[in-house]
């Protein structure tokens, strides 16, 4: 009887996911008529679909075209999920229009535009391992489905775990200040700063146009991000909100053209108790960032 659920299953889902299906060019996917890669991995012993208004946790693991995984849910936060308002799809393609057709327990493969994914869904430029074009596979396991009422009661039991992460983030900071042998001046605002070259002339402040090359980087040396390996350094004016971390904002303003300083970043001044958008700097993270202001233009030039 299982085996007949199983198969006759499988048969529903993939009816549901579309009603005309595409030869794929990718091997054991099948495309839906919107550009939607999927494969099912794994059958859950769930009923429930989710509905608009909904929230789904989702545990999701993030490969690049070759199968190299990048980001995973399971080592992001202390949940090892992700809990996501389930909405209409953000982008043609997306792994949202999957979502629609998986009951809980059910784990499903997709392959969407690399793109549509960070510059629409998560709303940030595309790590710089990935190229323009190129496509992201996303293995996402639906663990449950949660109605308003339960997604708040999931919130207040994981706020003490928040609270302890906040403990933890000084602990480690603290741990790496009294093990680096370099020294690192701290500023009131929770900075610390180290000098690597002295630049020239008037220090940034807000409404100055600045051009930056910067690298980004975890206490354990670990990098995540550097507009060197990109060739494109960041241009941006000083002040404007949504350009970068508060902790770069506050950073520049320590710098004139030329200098290059390095600057430990708690996480209230960088990627807060959410983590980044892309998933890639969890919560309260403490990060590192090396930047050389480029070019400094005055606003009254």
């Amino acid at each position: 009887m299982m085996y007949k659920r199983g198969i006759l299953y499988i048969c529903i889902l993939a009816l549901l996911f579309s009603s005309c299906f595409k030869n794929s060019s990718f091997n054991g996917y099948t495309q839906t008529d919107s550009g939607l890669f999927y494969k099912l991995l794994e059958i859950g012993d769930g009923l429930k679909k989710p509905s608009i208004g909904d929230y789904l946790q989702l545990a999701i693991t993030y490969k690049t075209a070759k199968d190299s995984v990048f980001m995973d849910t399971y080592t992001a936060n202390d949940m090892g999920m992700v809990i996501l308002p389930f909405n209409h799809s953000s982008f043609k393609g997306s792994f949202e229009e999957g979502l629609t057709s998986m009951n809980e327990g059910d784990q499903v493969s997709f392959i969407v535009n690399a793109d549509s994914l960070f510059k629409v869904f998560f709303k940030t430029d595309l790590p710089v391992f990935i190229k323009n074009g190129s496509t992201v596979k996303m293995d996402v396991k639906l663990n449950k489905i949660l109605n308003p009422v339960e997604y708040q009661a999931v919130l207040e039991s994981y706020q003490q775990i928040i609270e302890d992460r906040d403990i933890e983030e000084q602990r480690k900071l603290q741990t790496f200040l009294d093990t680096n042998q370099i020294q690192f001046s701290p500023l009131e605002n929770g900075l610390y700063y180290l000098p690597n070259k002295q630049g020239v002339g008037d220090f940034a402040i807000s409404g100055d146009l600045v051009q930056i090359n910067y690298k980004g980087y975890f206490l354990n040396g670990k990098q995540f991000e550097s507009t060197y390996d990109r060739k494109q350094p960041l241009e941006f004016t000083l002040g404007e909100e949504g350009q970068v971390i508060k902790g770069i904002q506050s950073a520049l303003s320590l710098m004139n053209e030329g200098a290059k300083t390095k600057f430990i970043i708690p996480s209230h001044l960088g990627f807060g108790k959410e983590g980044s958008s892309t998933g890639i700097i969890p919560p309260y993270t403490t990060i590192i960032y090396e930047i050389e202001l480029i070019k400094l233009t005055k606003h009254n030039n």
